[in-house]
């Protein structure tokens, strides 16, 4: 079968095996004695890290859910997505803690990227609600995990991006809720000294994130677009599944460019209105792209890569400021921008997120990119930052074994529960995990 990943910027052909239940996992592992493969959910990583010679699907697995409505504990199979799962748990007043920015997007999925939100400045990573895991690893065995039983294979596993074995489910604590909506709130900014401002100033929300504008320059450099959103308490939880609209096929290569980004960029920017308060659903606060199915198609027939990279310097206007000019001056423009400030990282020696801001940008695959890319790395290399894993497309063994400090930690629990290396991605390899 072919497959890509969500930026469709690399396309192979992989074995994909589809079990129904876990004796049919373990007999593909023991008995078929596969190598060399992932585990695959709904494919929204955006890289090769869902990528592999051999790929095991959940698709056809058994689904399994129980739901303690007065706790709000849910355990459930990893192959339900969070959009499922909000379909049940809404109208009984119950929402994630920590949600990504879509919600087509597996519990196993969430576990392996330890995926975060726009809370992460207040409320951490999604495996900071995890209360336990179900995984069978390399040597075909169960296992169950959590923070007091067999610590350090949770650790590992919970952003491990599915490298220590096949997630099956998981308990999860949820976040009481009163309301369906979110009081939502815009902050227009001139420039990026004025967005890291109005960051600091309003992060006692729970949920902020900017917009940025890559294309502008000079003084308006940086300018922003901040979405603040807080919980209401209007006890409607209500839930109405929203219409959305499809692009079914990719875009012609020549209607995205550095023209019509510019245009898009100056048009977004001045249609939103600067302190605009207003009602928003849950949907719409959270998953706005989900609204267009396969928005990807967007970028043409050579996709896109993002790039989110965490900047742990004091002053990250610096850092920031560079990157902007370094993709300006190649004329790689990004579509879309955004800025999130993050608290304090977890114990999981693969998870991202840990304190300081982070910069997400999408740009076009061309021919060019790769080259742009390594000079891009030796940029980063000079400052103290990182690059999300999830959203990785071209991130070199060097950088990532430097800044991803407790690598030899991952490798070790890795091997314990893989001692074959059974379990591998086309990222993996290329980053030497």
């Amino acid at each position: 079968m072919s497959l890509s990943g969500w930026g469709n910027n690399l396309s192979t052909f992989s074995n994909v095996y589809n079990p129904e239940n876990n004796d049919e996992i373990i007999n593909i592992i023991l008995k078929d004695k596969i190598s060399g493969f992932i585990t695959r959910g709904l494919g929204r990583s955006y890289g090769d890290s869902s990528l592999a010679d051999n790929i095991i699907s959940l698709k056809n697995y058994k689904k399994l859910f129980n739901f303690d409505k007065n706790k709000g504990i849910i355990e459930c199979s990893s192959n339900y997505s969070l959009g499922e799962l909000i379909k049940i748990i809404i109208e009984k007043g119950w929402f994630f803690n920590v949600t990504p920015g879509s919600k087509f997007v597996t519990v196993g999925g969430a576990v392996a990227s330890d995926v975060h939100g726009k809370n992460h400045h207040l409320d951490g990573s999604f495996s900071d609600y995890v209360v336990s895991l179900k995984i069978i690893t390399g040597e075909g065995k169960l296992y169950n995990c959590s923070r007091n039983e067999n610590q350090q294979l949770f650790q590992a596993t919970c952003g491990g991006m599915g490298l220590t074995g096949i997630i099956v489910s998981a308990k999860i604590q949820l976040l009481k809720l009163k309301s369906k909506f979110i009081d939502t709130q815009i902050i227009k900014t001139k420039n990026l000294k004025e967005t890291i401002v109005k960051f600091k100033e309003l992060n006692n929300n729970k949920y902020i994130i900017a917009w940025i504008d890559t294309t502008a320059k000079n003084e308006a450099k940086g300018r922003s677009i901040i979405f603040i959103g807080n919980h209401l308490d209007d006890g409607d939880l209500k839930f109405e599944e929203k219409k959305t609209i499809s692009i079914p096929l990719k875009f012609p290569d020549f209607i995205l460019n550095k023209y019509t980004i510019k245009l898009f960029s100056k048009i977004y920017y001045h249609f939103h209105k600067h302190k605009k308060k207003f009602k928003q659903n849950l949907n719409n606060f959270f998953y706005p792209l989900d609204n267009i199915n396969n928005w990807n198609n967007l970028y043409g027939k050579n996709g896109f890569i993002q790039i989110q990279i965490l900047i742990e310097e004091k002053d990250p206007k610096i850092i920031i400021n560079k990157i902007l000019d370094f993709f300006q001056e190649r004329e790689q423009h990004s579509f879309l921008g955004s800025i999130k400030e993050f608290g304090k990282g977890n114990d999981n020696y693969l998870s991202f997120p840990n304190k300081g801001y982070t910069l997400t940008l999408d740009l076009k695959m061309t021919k060019k990119l790769n080259e742009v890319y390594q000079e891009f790395e030796d940029l980063l290399k000079k400052h103290k930052t990182k690059i999300h894993l999830t959203k990785d497309s071209f991130m070199s063994e060097q950088y990532f074994k430097k800044t991803y400090s407790n690598y030899s930690k991952f490798k070790k629990i890795k091997n314990k529960y893989d001692p074959l290396n059974l379990i591998n991605s086309f990222q993996s390899h290329r980053i030497g995990i």
